[in-house]
């Protein structure tokens, strides 16, 4: 049995009364609260939650300990935890960059202002200069997370189609299917930086960085890859069904290897391969060109992703699910015609 079967185990066999109308109180996660976020996300989630940490007490105090993650909870006065929020180090290379999001809250406490507090503790880390970047992944099954986004100051830049899978939501039964997300982006500490914009997606990602003020040198698309072996990285999350594939450097041999990777992950069932791609100079534009005609489709622009700029692509191997997005911003609802457009594009070509 793996520490992630114990753990659910373990917190299945937990009969105890989640709380309903105790008082609570909000403070910076310590390690006395380990146990009462992983049952918070197993009330969530059920079995579901992609990522082994949320069910692993021991884990997320050291996470937390050593500045990747950064909780901020709700607690009672007997210590379980009805509200959690973070900002924590993911899926980008640049160790600067925070994701904001793994908030939830218990049902009997979502009236309450125990999210709206622990927001704002957060937020203080980002004020205080704690935390230079971030960037959220909000659920579009609903556009509570997408509000509460968009209350933080960052910017919707990329969506991730059918990212997170249905099983994570049957415990609420808050989707029919897979769930998308939209990726939102805040550099609150800029510096310049080169980019190369890749004139397939000229149009889309001048669109996308509306409104970031940012900084940049701009880099004409007129690169090739080189003959070199790419360097890319991949992880997989094989409850999630998705693989994330980092590009470092990429190369003649990059699209190769991708279908190769792909013909793998089909095979094993899963739902989604994403690509992301450094814009710090041409060869990324000229690596995004050959995906775009290797059946791959615009996910959107991640600032400051790499330390550079980055670009997100991406490939189905299931329906994308649009016409189920719930999205809250004209500018989110305009950036998710942008992909879907793109996609279509890539079922014709």
């Amino acid at each position: 049995m793996t520490l992630r079967q114990e753990a659910i185990r373990r917190l299945a066999a937990d009969s105890r009364p989640l709380p309903e109308t105790e008082p609570f109180s909000t403070r910076l996660y310590q390690p006395k609260d380990g146990y009462g976020v992983t049952r918070l996300f197993y009330a969530v989630y059920g079995d579901g939650y992609p990522v082994d940490t949320f069910y692993l007490p021991e884990q997320l105090t050291e996470e937390n300990r050593a500045g990747r993650i950064r909780s901020v909870v709700a607690r009672t006065e007997d210590g379980q935890v009805v509200s959690h929020i973070a900002l924590y180090r993911s899926s980008a290379p640049n160790p600067d960059l925070y994701e904001y999001g793994l908030g939830l809250t218990l049902p009997a406490y979502r009236a309450s202002l125990a999210f709206a507090r622990c927001n704002s503790l957060l937020l203080s880390l980002v004020e205080d200069g704690v935390v230079d970047s971030f960037f959220g992944e909000a659920v579009c099954n609903h556009i509570i997370t997408q509000k509460l986004t968009r209350q933080s100051g960052a910017i919707e830049t990329a969506l991730e189609a059918a990212l997170m899978p249905a099983r994570a939501y049957e415990a609420e039964q808050s989707a029919d299917g897979r769930v998308g997300c939209i990726m939102s982006f805040k550099v609150c500490r800029d510096r310049i930086r080169p980019l190369c914009i890749p004139s397939c997606y000229h149009q889309e990602l001048t669109f996308a960085m509306e409104g970031l003020k940012l900084g940049r040198e701009l880099i004409p698309d007129n690169g090739q890859l080189s003959d070199e072996g790419s360097q890319f990285d991949t992880v997989r999350f094989d409850h999630a069904g998705v693989a994330r594939c980092t590009i470092t450097a990429p190369g003649r041999d990059l699209v190769p290897r991708l279908l190769s990777l792909e013909t793998e992950l089909r095979q094993a069932g899963y739902a989604v391969l994403q690509c992301f791609i450094p814009l710090g100079d041409s060869r990324g534009a000229a690596a995004a060109t050959l995906l775009q005609q290797a059946g791959f489709f615009l996910g959107g622009f991640l600032p400051a992703w790499f330390g550079e700029d980055g670009l997100l692509m991406q490939k189905l191997f299931i329906d994308p699910g649009f016409e189920s997005l719930k999205l809250h911003s004209d500018r989110a609802r305009t950036l998710a015609a942008l992909v879907r457009n793109d996609w279509q594009r890539s079922l014709e070509g």
